[in-house]
């Protein structure tokens, strides 16, 4: 029997931007699914993984965005130490989003070039 030799698979890699962007594109944008596939050439199957992994982030941040658009003097008056803690929280917030994202991007790499799944995965007893 003769072995087939197949060209190795080809990986692309996106940055957690990109994908954010596309879900963005889609979810707030309203780009149709197909013209966003196109744009960000990505399979569907692809893009289907980042709008379930990204959308509530998309979301969560679009919806802070409109918040912190409003006059909130109107609302709440805060003082100078609320105000600066609020930053201090913010800047902090940030910080994380940071080191999150690249905890995933190390998991990531870590699965596809060195196959291994660091990421701890649960066996219920029935």
């Amino acid at each position: 029997m003769s072995e087939l030799n197949f060209p190795p698979v080809r990986r692309r890699y996106y940055a957690v931007k990109t994908k954010l962007s596309a879900v963005r594109d889609r979810v707030i944008n309203e780009i149709g699914y197909a013209e966003v596939l196109a744009k960000y050439e990505v399979k569907p199957s692809t893009f289907h993984v980042w709008l379930h992994k990204y959308k509530s982030r998309v979301l969560s941040e679009e919806q802070h965005k409109r918040l912190s658009s409003r006059n909130y003097k109107m609302l709440y008056p805060m003082t100078d130490q609320e105000r600066a803690e609020l930053e201090s929280l913010r800047q902090e917030v940030e910080k994380q989003k940071i080191l999150v994202e690249s905890y995933e991007l190390m998991l990531e790499l870590a699965r596809e070039r060195l196959h291994v799944d660091v990421k701890k995965t649960t066996r219920r007893c029935y």
